[in-house]
């Protein structure tokens, strides 16, 4: 009797388990369909809330500034390097919340990607693949979720690539130096889509008909208020399709949109990683940088030395004399042409 009770019992358990896992794989056919969706069209037609369920959410713990880092579940090293330069505790004693957004990567990265949320509690990871005709999805996923969980004042978007100098931006945020109503960063104007069929960025008539975007800011990096935050994610459930382009749409024709203004920060962006670096060398001369912003030149060790320079320099260092610029100092004197490819301001040497 007690044999058959326990070949009952089996039978019943390896049902049950056949039928999760039937479940489970309807659910990845499904989800594969969804996904596929997603990464094959430029616009994607659905609600914002309904593609960006959160599968990693951490917590909002800072009353003043909420930062937002696109970055790819597949490129952990990028993160470390930002980490290494700002971390947790150096953010927490500044008021800050970082989070990275993710998308879905590699299969062999989940292991990963477990381990270093439970690491750091800072990814965010919406339910949709990693590729760059999903950055809108990624870019809003961030926003709504900073306009939903924090109670901060302020909103920070960075890529992860980018170098910033948090502690001058902090200055500007608390001498509450900008406008109320605005997105603040490096404004591109009048930028024609490309029309180039075999560049990456390929714009077609369908994806966006008119002639000139509206004018936007570089994804680069932006500062605004939470508010501005809440108002954008509001009005993007207005819209039915997203343009695949996320700062054209998100701070052009969105935020147009939200009749929202633009204000220029573009004195303060380094548009080559070596002006970064000439600004690190002037550390001896005890003199500030010029600069807030900039890339990293796929130098990962530039965002460490850029935060112990500028760290350095809040105390120490005195504002640079027009003839010590480092525009007018650094690197071989080139032309520069600013143009719009893969949505950021580039330079393009000529």
């Amino acid at each position: 009797m007690g044999i058959k009770l326990i070949f009952v019992i089996f039978c019943i358990s390896a049902v049950f388990i056949l039928f999760l896992a039937i479940l489970k794989t309807d659910g990845i056919n499904d989800t594969k369909l969804e996904f596929k969706y997603l990464h094959n069209t430029s616009y994607t037609d659905v609600n914002i809330s309904s593609v960006t369920r959160f599968i990693t959410e951490p917590k909002c713990e800072s009353d003043f500034v909420v930062w937002v880092v696109t970055s790819s579940a597949n490129n952990p090293l990028q993160r470390s390097a930002l980490r290494h330069a700002y971390s947790n505790e150096i953010l927490r004693s500044l008021s800050i919340t970082r989070v990275f957004l993710l998308g879905i990567g590699k299969e062999n990265m989940w292991k990963h990607i477990s381990r270093e949320s439970q690491m750091y509690n800072d990814l965010l990871q919406g339910d949709f693949l990693e590729d760059y005709r999903n950055l809108t999805i990624k870019h809003l996923m961030g926003l709504r979720w900073a306009s939903e969980n924090c109670k901060a004042t302020f909103l920070i978007k960075s890529d992860d690539d980018i170098v910033l100098d948090i502690y001058k931006i902090l200055q500007f945020l608390r001498k509450d130096i900008l406008k109320k109503n605005a997105i603040a960063g490096y404004i591109l104007r009048r930028m024609e889509p490309v029309r180039i069929s075999n560049n990456k960025w390929f714009v077609t008539r369908e994806d966006f008909p008119d002639n000139i975007y509206p004018d936007f800011l570089s994804g680069w990096f932006y500062i605004t208020s939470l508010k501005v935050v809440q108002l954008l994610v509001s009005t993007s459930k207005q819209f039915k399709n997203f343009f695949w382009i996320d700062d054209v749409f998100i701070t052009g024709i969105l935020r147009q949109e939200c009749g929202l203004e633009l204000e220029g920060l573009n004195g303060f962006y380094a548009t080559d990683y070596r002006y970064l670096e000439c600004c690190i060398r002037g550390k001896k001369e005890q003199v500030q940088c010029e600069f807030i912003a900039g890339p990293d030149g796929g130098k990962k060790e530039l965002h460490i030395k850029f935060r112990e320079f500028s760290e350095f320099c809040q105390q120490n260092c005195s504002k640079r004399m027009r003839k010590q610029s480092v525009l007018k100092t650094c690197v071989a004197p080139y032309e520069e042409k600013i143009n719009i490819v893969n949505s950021k301001a580039q330079v393009h040497y000529i």
